[in-house]
């Protein structure tokens, strides 16, 4: 039986970040253990601290104090080509706006870090994102251009695009936002699939139009720390 080491993909010993002003305070440090194959949701009545988090855990940005183990590697503190080189290759990232290239099909969006990342022919890229958009569920889509999508259209699509090359890890900034609340559900539904479908591990945030569902694992971030606990739906 694998230790409980081996099947942690992230861990953030002691971390802290600054705030808005660079001169300002750090935040108390704070660690947590991510484990592989699971669906994790920031939680604060911080805003900025939730989008910090994100950021750090993404390795966009560097913790102000603390570090983060990237599969038991110390990441904090490469250069930023090397950090460039991990996210493209074990993150994916779905963004608040889906960034699509509109005159792009469906199928040529999904499939493009296929050609950037993994440097597949064009064959097997096909192949792979036809996958893909099945899990997603828009393989209807595969030759409409992304300018004709609906909002929830895109947002899947873009969903699709971040997980094409089997990431390790899928960072998600405020799902939902932009969206109805039945099409913000459905993309949630959509991306809860993901770590069992793909053995991914997600960090998301949500839209404050997006409700949990029980037994989701959220991360409550506070002056305390990090909390993990299963949320039941909000009242």
């Amino acid at each position: 039986m694998p230790s409980p080491q081996a099947e942690e993909i992230l861990v953030a010993n002691q971390i802290s970040w600054r705030g808005p002003s660079e001169s300002g305070p750090c935040t108390n440090a704070m660690s947590h253990r991510f484990q592989r194959s699971s669906f994790y949701i920031l939680e604060s009545a911080d805003a900025q601290a939730k989008h910090a988090l994100l950021r750090v855990f993404g390795l966009l940005d560097e913790p102000a104090s603390g570090e983060i183990l990237l599969e038991g590697r110390r990441v904090t503190g490469l250069d930023s080509e090397e950090l460039g080189e991990l996210r493209n290759r074990k993150f994916g990232f779905l963004f608040a706006s889906p960034f699509l290239l509109p005159s792009f099909t469906v199928l040529e969006n999904v499939a493009m870090p296929l050609f950037k990342v993994a440097q597949v022919d064009a064959r097997e890229a096909k192949s792979i994102t036809e996958a893909i958009l099945d899990l997603i569920g828009i393989t209807e889509l595969v030759e409409v251009p992304a300018a004709r999508l609906s909002p929830l259209q895109q947002h899947l699509t873009a969903l699709a695009r971040a997980v094409v090359h089997h990431p390790r890890l899928l960072i998600i900034e405020q799902l939902g936002l932009n969206l109805s609340s039945e099409a913000g559900l459905h993309l949630l539904r959509v991306a809860r699939q993901i770590p069992g479908r793909l053995g991914t591990t997600v960090i998301a945030t949500l839209s404050a139009e997006i409700d949990f569902v029980s037994g989701d694992v959220v991360l409550e971030i506070s002056t305390a720390g990090i909390r993990e606990l299963r949320k039941e739906p909000r009242t």
